[in-house]
């Protein structure tokens, strides 16, 4: 039986030339509503047909791009990759509303802010194939941002879709750590890991580096007798018989611990590790009674595969199947005292860790030294009894539990205790809603279709026991269960090792640290950016460690660790504590969220903030779609800060320092109903670093008649020119930045000047200040 618990989920595909595209929830509903007066903006890849004219339009690479890819073994095609995205679909977007962000010509896909209205028929353009979300990290708007708030934003792309449920075991941060080390340690290298389940799918993009590296190192069916685990009926594209998709369970199991996608971001605990894949369940879907066949003989074929992979020097054994209930057949178990039973499903008494076929199977594998991880089950609280599905009866076979991602119990997720009273689940993962790749489009990185059941939550803890037996080579199966449990810690409604939970949820960092009294420090500066060289001194003076390259410390003690060390970075100062070890400490760098709506106290997105620090030149960042800007360094500096927005008028000048302490401004930006025309600062200083003047002019509308001459000139109270530049525009807003020179580079004396701008036949004239 496959721990797979269906959730009712509503699902809205577009099909499209034989393509289907499956979006976030969000985007499915607004597709199926065909609500137009839906406003929401969404961020979207529109992918497009074709790229017409291609011979006309592909532009010719450089000498240098050319030996790059001869160096690189890269051979073309028609070139037909390197052409641009028809300006012509990109306009047809545009017309629907769409705003241009970015062009990715390799897979012939732009980038659009759209109104959610318009998805439906941006999606029937005749030479659009399908849409998907841009993935974005959004952070509590209520926390002021930090160097780990920043690093999590970038590990949030690194992983995308799967970020969240690798997190609440901190697997992101292990692998960090496995970088970290010298030479740099890529995560599962070396541990071999076996698989069983119904069939493995293995066409999907995100298992195209296990090919290339030859990392699936052996495959047996055991119900047709053969090598071939992937759809071994060959009835993939026939939905109507029984055997339809029977080899995608497998496959989204395995994409939990072995995926890795670097172009549309999706990654699995151990992807570097070398697997071995057994079909042994004979999934047969009964369409007259919608049910699923169970039979025992699938039993046998998991011990059978248990004997395989312990052949084959595997370590790991990942099962998402269990056996209780529903089975078509019956079998005779011979009880101790001798006599016969002929049953079809099993009883609760046999959950014993040792009456079962794969029960017995799995407690010799254990015996053997192999590290065995199978789902509790999905039959929930049954009556308040136990509701374990074998083999994850056996002691020392770690059974999983399922937990949201919020690290609550999964209604669904089995409950022990054994037959003889052994305390079961041993502990928990995510199993609720966890994010899969969609494996009827291989070719296509949509990562956001979901599913539940402790199938889901097992994976994850058979890749942190490869991360495990990775750090301590040496380790025996059961030491490497003793560091797994060793650093569990309690979920919020648990209170004790219990029946539901277990030891709780793991800490993938804390359990493969070589030493128990070792520090992991990352210290990041403005955006995330490691900040190199710092040290870390104790309260003797003395520089135990220095951060690397990828702002990373590994540093232990002599003795009793101290309650904190203090941090030197050029020249600040911080203390850091300690608190125990083994652990993980991130240096939050200073910070200030600025939070940015209109007159009617709607958010602003994609806002942009431009600030300067003492002794910098001037920076501009982007607010994200809820309209937060998180402007953030090292130390606390003060700082002057400008927001602006294509449509509305300038923000006053700010001046504030960034905090370790929550610092939240509220900004509200007044909309331009007509033309107008803005300077800025009003008093220019010019021992400042933002010492540069800006002048501003908006239209009533974005765009202006034809081509359009603008003259702009700086004039003192007398009447004497001081600068003055002539342009062709076409557009609104143009900003134009003044240095606060005159012509030749002379310094402008301190003094009363004005602006005048003439545009369209009109003049505005505007006054300002430079002050030293």
């Amino acid at each position: 039986m496959k721990f797979t618990h269906p959730v009712p989920v509503m699902v809205i595909a577009v099909a499209l030339s034989g393509m289907i595209f499956s979006p976030t929830a969000t985007i499915r509903k607004l597709l199926a509503s065909g609500d137009t007066s839906v406003s929401e903006k969404c961020i979207v890849w529109v992918f497009f047909r074709d790229k017409p004219a291609v011979a006309a339009f592909a532009p010719p690479l450089s000498t240098n791009a050319l030996a790059r890819r001869r160096s690189a073994g890269f051979v073309g095609t028609d070139g037909s990759a390197d052409a641009p995205v028809s300006e012509k679909y990109i306009r047809g977007v545009e017309l629907l509303g769409g705003e241009l962000r970015h062009c990715f010509k390799w897979d012939n896909c732009a980038s659009f802010s759209v109104p959610a209205a318009a998805l439906p028929h941006i999606v029937s353009l005749p030479y659009v194939v399908g849409i998907a979300p841009v993935d974005t990290y959004r952070r509590s708007a209520d926390k002021a941002a930090s160097g780990a708030a920043k690093r999590t934003a970038m590990e949030s792309l690194q992983y995308g879709s799967a970020f969240t449920q690798l997190d609440i075991i901190n697997v992101p941060a292990a692998h960090r750590y496995f970088e970290s080390l010298p030479g740099g340690v890529r995560p599962g290298s070396g541990i071999r890991i076996a698989l069983f389940d119904s069939g493995f799918r293995l066409n999907h993009r995100c298992f195209g580096h296990l090919h290339r590296r030859g990392a699936i190192k052996a495959t047996w069916d055991f119900i047709d007798k053969d090598g071939t685990v992937d759809d071994p009926d060959s009835v993939s594209f026939d939905i109507t018989h029984p055997y339809y998709s029977n080899d995608i369970h497998g496959a989204e199991v395995l994409s939990l611990i072995a995926a890795y996608d670097t172009v549309f971001h999706y990654c699995g605990v151990a992807p570097d590790a070398e697997f071995f894949l057994a079909r042994t369940e004979d999934t047969y879907y009964d369409r007259e009674s919608g049910a699923e066949k169970e039979l025992h003989v699938e039993e046998d074929n998991w011990a059978a595969a248990v004997v395989w992979a312990e052949s084959l020097g595997v370590d790991i054994i990942s099962s998402s199947l269990g056996y209780m209930y529903d089975f078509q057949d019956t079998i005779e178990i011979v009880r101790e005292d001798g006599s016969r039973d002929t049953i079809a499903n099993y009883l609760k008494s046999d959950l014993d860790g040792a009456t079962t076929i794969v029960s017995r199977a799995a407690k010799y594998a254990v015996e053997r030294g192999m590290i065995v991880v199978n789902s509790v089950g999905n039959e929930g609280l049954t009556d308040g009894n136990t509701s374990l599905n074998a083999p994850a009866d056996v002691d020392g076979v770690i059974a999983v539990g399922s937990v949201d991602r919020n690290g609550y119990l999964s209604y669904f997720s089995s409950a022990g205790p054994t037959a003889d009273g052994r305390i079961k689940p041993d502990l928990v993962a995510q199993g609720e809603r966890v994010y899969l790749p969609d494996l009827f489009e291989p070719d296509i990185g949509d990562y956001q279709s979901t599913n539940s059941g402790t199938s889901f939550s097992a994976p994850f803890i058979a890749g942190l026991c490869a991360l495990i037996k990775q750090s301590y080579p040496d380790h025996t199966a059961e030491q490497v269960r003793q560091r797994l449990y060793k650093y569990c810690r309690f979920l919020p409604s648990q209170t004790q090792i219990d029946n539901y939970y277990g030891r709780g949820i793991p800490d993938a960092l804390r359990s493969c640290m070589q030493w128990d009294d070792q520090v992991f420090m990352t210290v990041s500066d403005t955006g995330g950016y490691p900040c190199t060289s710092a040290g870390i001194v104790t309260s003797s003076g003395d520089t135990i460690a220095n951060t690397n390259a990828k702002g990373v410390a590994l540093f232990r003690f002599d003795g009793t660790p101290p309650d904190t060390v203090e941090l030197r970075y050029r020249n600040y100062r911080r203390s850091v504590a300690i608190g125990y070890t083994p652990c993980m400490i991130e240096v939050e760098p200073c910070s200030l969220v600025i939070k940015v709506y209109d007159e009617f106290n709607v958010a602003l997105p994609s806002v942009t903030c431009m600030y300067g620090v003492n002794g910098t030149v001037e920076r501009t960042i982007v607010g994200d779609s809820l309209g937060n800007v998180v402007v953030a360094d090292f130390m606390p500096l003060s700082i002057w800060v400008r927001i602006s927005k294509a449509g509305y008028l300038v923000s006053d000048t700010l001046r504030r320092t960034l905090s370790t302490r929550t610092n939240v401004v509220t900004l509200r930006l007044k909309a331009v109903e007509g033309p107008h025309f803005e300077v800025y600062p009003t008093v220019l200083r010019r021992k400042e670093p933002d010492g540069a003047l800006r002048v501003r002019f908006i239209a009533g509308s974005s765009d202006f008649p034809g081509e359009t001459r603008l003259t702009a000139a700086i004039r003192s109270v007398s009447g004497s020119l001081v600068w003055r530049t002539d342009m062709s525009i076409g557009k609104s807003p143009v900003t134009l930045v003044w240095d606060g020179n005159a012509p030749g580079g002379r310094r402008t004396s301190p003094g009363v000047y004005f602006v005048t701008l003439v545009c369209d036949g009109k003049r505005y004239r505007k006054k300002f200040i430079i002050a030293e």
